[in-house]
């Protein structure tokens, strides 16, 4: 069984990743289209193209991960330097000021996500290595996840703390108060982790990667349920990430920083219950545990449409509520992905961890970008007015509700559908395990 320590330190990085995860959904879109005073068509068009373009970046990163072999290890290196790039496009993407050209917002954007990208995939291949337990799958990724949510719970407070002690309704204060937590987070939690985390050396019979075995693997009936199920799943909070700041100032009253005091509730109560979910994976499996989180997201996420409008007692219970199944979609994917990576390495002789890692980080990453590319153009085209204190109609405030509220749903009840049908349960994946020792065995 790993040590908590190592999980803690392994965890760790995922804290500044989250942090900038959140607002790159939440915060920045309405903060450039608003403060910034980008139009709000072109900021959606600039954040689905940054994420677009980074979509081939990811499975590059991960074949390329998986052919080093450094003195440092396979994924160490690229850990280290992708957050010196991740810390310089932080400071250039949250410090942006008023003016800023759409083209210099996309470059900043882009060199950011470069750096965000080398961290994630690194970080998430590295992660799968530490065990090929079935149950410790979802330990390891359970304290990832966790550590993820207490990153944005803290990074959620800076908005609210600067803004109680400034008494001013300027984003801007709260928005650079993110990028220096990310930029300090950065290097304290990777230098920890290329310390303290081990590396298994790779495993493969061969290492060499064709065209045909990339074809291979997206044929993969598992790789591509899975792939589904992320891209589902990743969309529905995505879609509530866009239109949080609008739904609950917009349509509810309330202020920014009462608007991040709920948010905060939110993941502070997706950090209190992901020890939650990983024993109930331990007791019905990770594919019914996730099932099971996606049903009761579906549930809570539709009783936000009840609340009354500028109740704050109400809207705390309600977001505390709708956060106990955040995590467990999240990080039960990964853990289950770590055993498709085991089930390829048997039919094919490959060990490309950090390449299978990579596809799945790449889907999550479409799944977060699609809405705001979808849902900002559409709410311009219902004349949804982002600016703070703007006067919204009747029809426009409907229309918005009815994506927050429905959208959501729809996608993560799809989710749960596919989820419940995964074939690879404890029972298989120890005649699996059984299987690649054996043929380890008899390599050696």
């Amino acid at each position: 069984m790993l040590k908590r320590k190592t999980l803690a330190a392994f965890a760790g990085p995922y804290m500044p990743l989250a942090a900038i995860g959140l607002p790159l959904i939440v915060y920045l879109p309405p903060y450039y289209a608003g403060s910034l005073g980008l139009d709000l068509g072109v900021v959606g068009l600039i954040f689905f193209l940054v994420r677009l373009l980074d979509v081939p970046l990811d499975p590059l990163l991960g074949h390329w991960m998986d052919g080093t072999n450094s003195r440092w290890g396979r994924y160490r290196p690229w850990l280290a330097v992708g957050t010196l790039v991740t810390m310089l496009g932080a400071l250039l993407v949250f410090m942006a000021q008023p003016g800023i050209s759409p083209f210099l917002a996309f470059a900043q954007l882009m060199f950011m996500y470069v750096g965000y990208s080398i961290m994630m995939v690194s970080q998430l291949a590295w992660g799968a290595t530490l065990s090929s337990d079935y149950h410790q799958r979802s330990r390891v990724f359970g304290w990832r996840e966790a550590a993820g949510v207490l990153g944005m719970v803290l990074v959620l407070m800076l908005p609210w703390l600067v803004g109680r002690a400034t008494g001013a309704h300027d984003p801007a204060p709260g928005i650079h108060a993110m990028g220096w937590f990310i930029v300090a987070m950065a290097p304290l939690t990777v230098l920890l982790m290329l310390v303290a985390v081990p590396e298994r050396p790779r495993l493969a019979e061969r290492t060499e990667v064709s065209w045909a075995d990339l074809k291979a693997l997206a044929r993969n009936p598992l790789m591509r349920r899975l792939l589904a199920i992320d891209v589902f799943a990743g969309l529905a909070p995505g879609v509530t990430g866009a239109m949080f700041i609008f739904y609950f100032e917009h349509r509810l009253g309330f202020s920014a920083s009462e608007a991040s005091l709920l948010l905060l509730i939110y993941f502070v109560a997706g950090f209190a219950a992901a020890p939650l979910w990983m024993k109930l994976a331990g007791k019905l499996g990770k594919h019914r545990a996730a099932a099971v989180a996606g049903v009761f997201y579906c549930l809570a996420h539709g009783s936000l449409a009840l609340l009354p409008a500028a109740e704050v007692s109400d809207a705390m219970i309600g977001m505390a509520i709708a956060g106990i199944p955040y995590t467990a979609p999240l990080f039960l994917s990964r853990a289950m992905l770590a055993d498709v990576a085991d089930a390829d390495r048997l039919e094919t002789g490959l060990d490309r961890n950090g390449l299978i890692q990579a596809v799945l980080t790449t889907t999550l990453k479409i799944a977060h970008a699609a809405p705001v590319a979808i849902i900002y153009p559409f709410l311009d085209w219902i004349d949804f007015n982002a600016s703070p204190k703007a006067v919204n109609t009747p029809e426009a405030i409907m229309g918005m509700t009815l994506l927050f509220v429905v959208s959501p749903i729809l996608l993560m009840a799809t989710a749960a559908w596919l989820i419940a049908r995964w074939p690879h349960d404890e029972a298989a994946h120890e005649k699996l395990q059984a299987a690649l020792a054996a043929r380890d065995a008899g390599q050696g």
